[in-house]
C-alpha cells in the first residue's frame, strides 16, 4: 500500500483493520467524523442549490463516504457504551487512553512549572545557553 495515495491507503486500511480488530477500530472511529461532516455539508449544499450536479455529487459522496460514516456512527455508539463501562472493559481507546509518557492529569498545553527540571522551557533555555557563536577576526 506504500504506492497508493494516502487517502486511498487509509480507506483500505480501515476496512482491513475492521476485519482484524473490530472493537478497537470502532472505538477509534468514534473520534473521526470527517465522512459524516462531508455528507452533512453536501446535503446542506444540495438543499440550498438543488442543482443536478449537486445531486450527483451527493450520490458520489454517499457511495464513497457512506460506509465509513456508518462505521463512525456505530463507533460513536460503541464508544459511549464503552465509556460507561457497559462493553469491552479489556479494550483501551487510543484517543482517550493515557499516553505512554503520560505522567498525570496535569499534562496539557499550559505553561511549564518553573520548578520542573524537565520542562520544555528549561530545555530550550539550556539549549540556548549552550550555543556559542563563532566570530572571525580580520
Amino acid at each position: 500500500m506504500s504506492r497508493l495515495p494516502r487517502v486511498v491507503a487509509d480507506y483500505l486500511s480501515l476496512w482491513r483493520d475492521l476485519l482484524r480488530f473490530p472493537r478497537l477500530v470502532l472505538l477509534n472511529r468514534a473520534h473521526s467524523v470527517a465522512s459524516l461532516l462531508a455528507i452533512a455539508v453536501l446535503c446542506a449544499v444540495n438543499l440550498v442549490v438543488g442543482h443536478p450536479a449537486t445531486v450527483a455529487a451527493l450520490y458520489a459522496v454517499l457511495v464513497v463516504c457512506g460506509p465509513s460514516a456508518i462505521v463512525s456512527a456505530a463507533g460513536s455508539v460503541a464508544h459511549v457504551l464503552w465509556d460507561r463501562g457497559l462493553i469491552w472493559a479489556d479494550v483501551d481507546c487510543e484517543w482517550c487512553g493515557d499516553d505512554p509518557d503520560d505522567d498525570g492529569p496535569d499534562d496539557g498545553l499550559g505553561p511549564d512549572d518553573p520548578a520542573d527540571p524537565h520542562g520544555l522551557v528549561r530545555e530550550i533555555s539550556a539549549y540556548l545557553r549552550d550555543q556559542h557563536t563563532l566570530t572571525l577576526t580580520r
